[in-house]
């Protein structure tokens, strides 16, 4: 069964009791919308009416006075908040009890906790075209595994138990994910968060949603790497197996994220062996499918037992057009997409779920030939294969001049990624019927921003956008991008992205999605409240789309529209119109909505799909 939870706090007489000399610890909580700097002195929101003193005492998850936290969730669905201990204590530490309810006691890691760390950001900020800023001050973004202790490499990390400065705050990342099986009611255990003369008793009580979260994700969403971003990301410390281990780690996460580690810029190629007159002689595929079969195999892969495979593929086939030229001779194009399409059916790979990447931001001067080997995969004898390009500033700025880009390629294009701030609607609803319509990054108002000095929104709206103007997939370019803009001198291994954290000349921290583990001596990826974010908004927008299965498709717009005012071209009428996006900025009202989308797949769970308690073996 599915189980809808809710998190509460509460000063448990029985943990009390037997610490009645420790004196009481200041400890409260917020839901994971909310960044809350260093100081505890302010929250990164463009919404004034948020007031961080008011956040201490009482907000829609966090009742001050009784120590109670309510969050709410369903079987599937990972429901995070976050802890802030107040400074000048030492010798801190967090442990979670068992969560017991109608099921019995829900499994050992249903709760993870994670140290979040606060990088300082003390310049101009992001922007325009990654803003707007939520200006200076000191960020929480990476989220560092309970279990990494103390080391002193690259400034040193205090790990738990560590001790909070006076004057500072200490944020803790919670994540509770509910098991799909979970019998439906509420589950009652707790967390104690100690100091050194000093202790917090908190009750949890979870309360169990009785639907499930899909497992297939509805919205595909993809986040490009390949391992040399591994290793721009603080990888050169991993050799062999060690780097293979975190590869494939990296394709867990996202998929626990509800999002896919994407190849776009992936150049790993077969190889392929042309005659001098440019025909193929034949094309080893033994190293790309040692690489990618683990991704690509339908019924065993490194997902687990039963698990789909990977939702979205780039295969090897370059027009050369800002980007790869695969194969090398244009005589061996034709031959090439059939080896594709043959070894695809030979491996028993989906190639639905491929595409073939021609451009990567092409120019007018290119759309000729960009049609001619559009045309010539389009024209390939056998199952079809589809054809992307990324359209941002082809034609100019204005939207009109834009949409002579869309009339350029459609007839031969069925796969369109344009950026945020270019997306015009009309003109990517006109697209033929069988196109896939994609969106990348830009800035808000047309999308919120990524970068770490956005708020803790911005990721959260690109999934509630693709639900509003039913885009089809969304796209960013790079999870790993720490070493762009390193400064001489500085480490290779690009460790100071953790403190020093412009990496472009226009953003912040821009691309980071995992953080360099060398700084920490963690050989695993380290993620960060953006891809919390995405996490969010990605399960989110399961709820719209069971909604809609459950035929309340009106109601799924209603809730989105009524958070998500408007978004791309309908929020500005050109992309030089940089500004605050227009839409809600405080979370808890996005948070409001979910529930009320919650409360009516309650009322129509009955005919709501259920997911295996246990995937198959």
């Amino acid at each position: 069964m599915r189980t809808l939870v809710t998190v509460v706090i509460v000063a448990l007489a029985s943990l009390v009791a037997g610490t009645a000399a420790a004196a009481d610890l200041s400890v409260w909580a917020a839901p994971e919308g909310f960044k809350i700097d260093k100081f505890g002195k302010k929250i990164f929101t463009l919404d004034p009416a948020q007031k961080i003193e008011e956040i201490k005492k009482e907000n829609s998850i966090w009742n001050g006075s009784t120590r109670t936290i309510s969050v709410v969730g369903a079987r599937g669905e990972t429901v995070a908040f976050q802890l802030g201990i107040e400074g000048g204590v030492t010798n801190v530490n967090v442990k979670p009890l068992a969560l017991k309810g109608p099921g019995g006691e829900l499994p050992a890691g249903t709760i993870q906790l994670f140290k979040i760390y606060y990088t300082p950001m003390m310049d101009k900020g992001s922007g325009p075209t990654n803003g707007p800023s939520m200006g200076q001050g000191w960020y929480p973004d990476a989220l560092v595994p309970w279990s990494v202790g103390d080391t002193d490499a690259y400034g040193g990390y205090d790990g738990p138990p560590f001790a909070v400065k006076d004057g500072e705050i200490q944020g803790v990342w919670v994540d509770l994910s509910i098991p799909y099986g979970t019998q439906s009611g509420e589950y009652v255990g707790g967390l104690t968060v100690s100091a050194e003369g000093a202790e917090a008793a908190i009750k949890l009580v979870v309360k169990v949603r009785d639907f499930d979260i899909p497992r297939k994700i509805h919205n595909t969403f993809f986040m490009n790497f390949d391992l040399s971003d591994l290793n721009q990301a603080g990888g050169y410390w991993l050799k062999g197996d060690q780097l293979v281990k975190y590869e494939d780690e990296v394709y867990r996460d996202s998929r626990r994220h509800r999002f896919t580690a994407g190849n776009m810029y992936n150049n790993t190629l077969p190889r392929v062996d042309e005659t001098p007159d440019g025909n193929i002689r034949g094309v080893d595929w033994s190293k790309y499918d040692a690489d990618f079969d683990k991704v690509l195999n339908p019924k065993r892969n490194l997902f687990g037992p039963g698990e789909d495979a990977i939702e979205i593929w780039k295969v090897p086939l370059g027009a050369g057009i800002r980007s790869l030229k695969c194969p090398k001779s244009d005589k061996a194009w034709e031959p090439m997409i059939a080896e594709i399409k043959k070894h695809w059916q030979e491996k028993g790979w989906d190639l639905s779920r491929a595409y073939a990447y021609l451009a990567d931001e092409p120019g007018k001067r290119d759309a000729d030939k960009l049609n001619e080997y559009a045309r010539r995969i389009k024209d390939s004898p056998g199952p079809a294969l589809r054809r992307q390009i990324a359209v941002y500033t082809i034609l100019g700025h204005e939207w009109d001049g834009q949409k002579g880009v869309f009339d350029l390629w459609k007839d031969n294009l069925d796969m369109w990624m344009v950026a945020g701030d270019y997306y015009h609607v009309p003109s990517m609803n006109a697209l033929p019927k069988n196109c896939l319509k994609g969106m990348y990054q830009g800035a808000e108002p047309f999308q919120g921003n990524e970068t770490l000095d956005a708020d803790g929104m911005a990721l959260r709206t690109w999934s509630w956008v693709a639900w509003q103007y039913r885009i089809d997939y969304l796209c960013y370019y790079s999870m790993a991008e720490a070493w762009r803009g390193v400064k001489r001198g500085q480490n290779k291994e690009n460790c100071e992205i953790w403190d020093q954290p412009r990496n472009r000349s226009w953003g912040i921290s821009q691309g980071v999605y995992i953080y360099p583990g060398n700084k920490v001596n963690y050989n695993l990826p380290i993620w960060n409240i953006r891809t919390r974010q995405i996490r969010r908004g990605q399960t989110d927008f399961e709820y719209f789309w069971l909604l809609r299965q459950a035929g309340q498709e009106a109601l799924a717009d209603s809730l989105c529209k009524g958070v998500l005012h408007v978004a791309l071209s309908e929020a500005a009428p050109r992309p030089e119109a940089y500004s605050a996006g227009k839409w809600s900025h405080n979370p808890e009202d996005w948070d409001a909505a979910i529930r009320k989308a919650g409360d009516k797949l309650e009322e129509l769970k009955a005919g709501l799909p259920k997911e295996p308690e246990t995937l198959a073996k």
